[in-house]
């Protein structure tokens, strides 16, 4: 029997774009059969189920919780060396950033389609298993959600959100398992459709262009060409957006340019934005120095800056990421001399984008061969159709400027007054990003929503 073809699609987004639309997108009345939340009628293709009940936020108990703190992990052990391959694999000088927590969250909803051995592979790459990843991917979702307001005084209006959005395509026709469509809607807040790939696949690619770029705001337009062959195919998106001060203030520039060292040796003269001050000292290696800023909601941009005889993209390794992201005191107060260090990051505007398959990065670098083989992969946890993954897709789009930065997280901080505190003398240093650099972009739990390398600007 000729095999048909899963289409697994990554789709995922970060964008300044300051809109005044709502982060979440208001739920349609699905069908009888499934809940109110998450779902939405679609033109081109009809809703088969979605998830169920409200998403609560995080509880501290949970994030607190092993089984939690395990999932993080693998997820950023996977981001981080999905990044490097990513970097490795990438052959041009522009700037490029990847979403591998989207691509994390797809691989998990096609591991709860998969059977035998091509599942197996799966939660291998996923560095989890099958009891786990179905039991706590809920938090990992659940404390990323997020919606960012200004207070009632000053309008309530939003400033910033994290919105997530899961959801299977089902081909007209084809039978597929209410079991599995039923643990991917409770479980994994995954929204399941139908829609005519076969006899009217130009309606159901319209479908899925529409569905995307309604979830992503626009920023993410395009045709995915799913084939005719399609039996299913499985979406993460993921959209976020934060800005530096709650009060609407851009950041101001440097008074003169700054010559930036582009990856190819080039120089361009750029008035570099001026962040806050932030209690700490920039980090040193042999190899780099790094630094962050932080968003009104506490998201964080981390800087990474080569040294001399170094690279950016030399420095964009699984383990020099997973080095830095680990880092979350920079050592702003030195008891002994009795000194509180400032640091402050002067930084060009960006974007970085990427857009492409990943097919290569999961086979080299994390081991999946099954899923992506028609004679062996086993996806009869969804549907006794033969299938098997044609393509993964990942579409990505930062942008960083003076008014902020998208990105993903909930920020919740109580300060109290203890003991009066001891008097310091401040110092104020500036940590100077002139030159090609790494990056990762953070929620508050230092989950890595975004990075890269930023070659020229």
């Amino acid at each position: 029997m000729k095999k048909s073809f899963l289409a697994l699609t990554s789709a995922c987004l970060a964008g300044l774009l300051l809109c005044a639309s709502a982060c979440g997108v208001s739920p349609k009345t699905p069908n009888e059969n499934s809940g109110d939340i998450g779902g939405q009628e679609v033109d081109g293709a009809n809703m088969l189920a979605s998830f169920r009940g409200k998403i609560s936020p995080l509880t501290y108990a949970e994030r607190k919780s092993e089984e939690f703190i395990s999932l993080h992990e693998s997820a950023e052990s996977f981001a981080a060396t999905f990044t490097g391959a990513a970097n490795a694999a990438y052959t041009q000088d522009e700037n490029f950033a990847v979403a591998p927590l989207s691509v994390y969250m797809a691989l998990s909803l096609a591991a709860q389609t998969a059977a035998g051995d091509t599942k197996e592979e799966l939660l291998a790459a996923l560095g989890t298993d099958a009891d786990s990843l179905r039991r706590d991917y809920s938090a990992l979702y659940r404390s990323l959600e997020a919606e960012y307001r200004t207070s009632e005084y000053e309008g309530n209006k939003l400033i910033g959100c994290v919105d997530l959005s899961n959801s299977v395509w089902v081909n007209d026709g084809v039978p597929a398992k209410k079991e599995c469509l039923d643990v991917l809607a409770n479980d994994f807040y995954c929204s399941s459709y139908s829609a005519d790939f076969t006899f009217d696949n130009a309606s159901a690619n319209r479908a899925v262009r529409a569905f995307v770029k309604e979830q992503t705001r626009g920023l993410i337009d395009r045709d995915f060409s799913l084939s005719e062959r399609t039996v299913f195919a499985l979406i993460n998106t993921l959209y976020l957006k934060d800005v530096w001060n709650t009060s609407g203030f851009d950041l101001p520039f440097t008074k003169e340019n700054i010559p930036f060292a582009n990856a190819d040796g080039t120089k361009t003269d750029e008035k570099l934005l001026m962040g806050q001050y932030s209690v700490g000292q920039k980090v040193e290696t042999d190899r780099y120095t790094h630094f962050y800023i932080r968003t009104a909601n506490d998201y964080k941009l981390k800087f990474i800056l080569p040294k001399d005889g170094c690279t950016a993209k030399e420095l964009c390794t699984a383990e020099v990421l997973a080095e830095v992201n680990a880092i979350s005191e920079y050592n702003g107060i030195d008891e002994a001399a009795n000194t509180r260090y400032h640091t402050r990051c002067l930084f060009p505007e960006f974007t970085a984008a990427y857009s492409g398959s990943v097919i290569p990065i999961l086979k080299e670098t994390f081991g999946i061969e099954a899923l992506f083989s028609p004679s062996e992969c086993d996806l009869s946890a969804m549907t006794d159709e033969d299938a098997y993954c044609s393509d993964v897709t990942h579409v990505t789009q930062l942008n960083v400027d003076k008014t902020g930065v998208e990105g993903a997280a909930v920020t919740i901080m109580m300060n109290e007054a203890t003991a009066t505190p001891p008097i310091y003398n401040d110092v104020y240093e500036d940590f100077l990003v002139d030159r090609a650099f790494v990056f990762i972009l953070t929620d508050r739990y230092d989950t890595t929503l975004f990075s890269g390398i930023v070659n020229r600007v």
